[in-house]
């Protein structure tokens, strides 16, 4: 249970990535929300004013309702960029670093406000559809199964390197262990070589760094962002050329020859799909992997039923709850098209509304005993790959890499421990541990 009783509510406690860095998920804040006031206008510092949904029926209300709560031109809750007299200034700046990418510069002399990503998460209807339908039959389930044997043999290999020569061994988990398995298999999706796949996690990094100085390319440069993206187009421009003179059936084939109204998709819309498949396909469960195993160690009662009995079955509905638990993705944003009222609020057009996933999934009215992590948990409606049309496109995916890690890593667990505190990621939109330090011993494979 979470105690407000010494609780005072402040606007920043439930963006500002300072908060998260301290605490994680502002569990206090959304609590005292949806007991106080769980639709609320608030103005945090740096940020332009917006709505926080804190219930988990109002945000599938709302996520119901794609085209009066749309994902333009806000679908994600960040700082304001540069004030309006620096803007000439910085795209000046940016023409000059990007001279050498006349792709690159034509996106942008025609990306206006859009910006230089335009994946999924920024479009609506009709285009989300259209996008989303692109490799939607990729992801049908008898794909997803066939990965089953790829991602045993990438876990039994990463298993047997941590157990190392079988006695106790020490491993930052977040940085050396839960990042593999989902990396190496979205960058073979992808048609990424072996070599580069620690290239691409390092530019997807910093594309998520949030206010991570530690990942960001030059935390003294704000616009260094600018120069991953300018890498991220170079480098899939050169995967595009392969599958169109290849194609094939990998995931990346289906991107790059890609057509929407019998024309492939234009250069930064195709970028961007690459890009949130790299990010989303890795990153997001890399956070709930490690998230997941954190929850194990510090509620070893969990562990322990998990040890007694480590089916398929159980290891599933854990890996649910790990999944509520971790929340990777906290939020998204919508723009309300028209006036209306939630919850006897009336909310004007153009109005931003901040649908915050981790607060949902511990809404004391879906969840009994919310802030009990139970491995066993059923039913679990959790929102953490979102609701509604725009629903994760690779929940399958990351369920199944979740279940074969969790499957194969229990029962060769001898004994675990922390081994110091967690580091959390300086960010409020895909947020997690970024260090996860543990001592353990491990057996080898039965």
């Amino acid at each position: 249970m979470i105690d407000l009783a010494k609780y005072e509510f402040a606007d920043a406690d439930v963006i500002a990535p300072e908060v998260y860095v301290e605490k994680g998920h502002p569990h206090e804040a959304f609590a005292w929300l949806r007991e106080n006031d769980p639709l609320r206008l608030v103005e945090p510092e740096g940020y332009q004013p917006f709505w926080v949904v804190t219930k988990h029926a109002d945000i599938i209300e709302i996520e119901k309702l794609a085209e009066q709560f749309t994902n333009q031109p806000r679908p994600i809750l960040m700082r304001e960029t540069a004030a309006p007299e620096m803007r000439e200034e910085i795209v000046a700046e940016l023409f000059k670093r990007l001279q050498d990418s006349p792709k690159l510069l034509e996106v942008m002399a025609s990306a206006g406000e859009g910006g230089l990503i335009r994946s999924l998460v920024q479009m609506d209807a009709p285009d989300h559809q259209k996008y989303r339908g692109l490799v939607q039959p990729w992801f049908k389930p008898t794909n997803i199964k066939a990965l089953e044997e790829r991602l045993d043999t990438v876990i039994q290999d990463v298993l047997d390197k941590m157990m190392g020569d079988g006695s106790e061994q020490t491993v930052d988990f977040a940085q050396d262990i839960a990042v593999y398995p989902p990396l190496r298999l979205i960058t073979e999706l992808l048609g990424v070589p072996e070599e580069d796949e620690w290239r691409i996690l390092k530019l997807t990094n910093e594309l998520f760094a949030g206010d991570d100085p530690e990942m960001q390319r030059m935390a003294d440069d704000p616009l260094s962002i600018f120069d991953t993206i300018k890498e991220i187009y170079d480098y899939f421009d050169k995967i595009t050329e392969q599958f169109r003179a290849q194609p094939n059936e990998q995931l990346a084939s289906y991107i790059a020859n890609g057509k929407i109204d019998g024309e492939y998709l234009p250069f930064k819309e195709l970028i961007s799909y690459y890009t949130i498949v790299a990010t989303a396909g890795h990153d997001t469960t890399r956070n709930a992997i490690t998230g997941g195993l954190h929850a194990l160690i510090t509620n070893p009662d969990q562990l322990k039923k998990l040890q007694d009995d480590p089916s398929e079955n159980a290891i599933k509905l854990a890996v649910e709850e790990m999944i509520r638990w971790s929340t990777p993705v906290v939020q998204f944003a919508r723009t309300a098209q028209q006036d209306c009222e939630i919850r006897g609020k009336q909310i004007k057009k153009g109005d931003c509304l901040g649908l915050m996933y981790a607060s949902a999934n511990f809404d004391e009215e879906k969840f009994e005993n919310p802030f009990s992590f139970d491995v066993a948990r059923k039913p679990n409606h959790h929102l953490a790959f979102g609701t509604g049309p725009h629903q994760c496109l690779g929940l399958l995916l990351a369920r199944l890499e979740m279940r074969i890690f969790f499957q194969q890593l229990i029962p060769r667990i001898e004994s675990i421990e922390l081994d110091g505190g967690p580091e959390r990621l300086r960010a409020s939109f895909v947020h997690g541990l970024k260090h996860l330090n543990i001592r353990y011993k491990l057996k080898p494979r039965s």
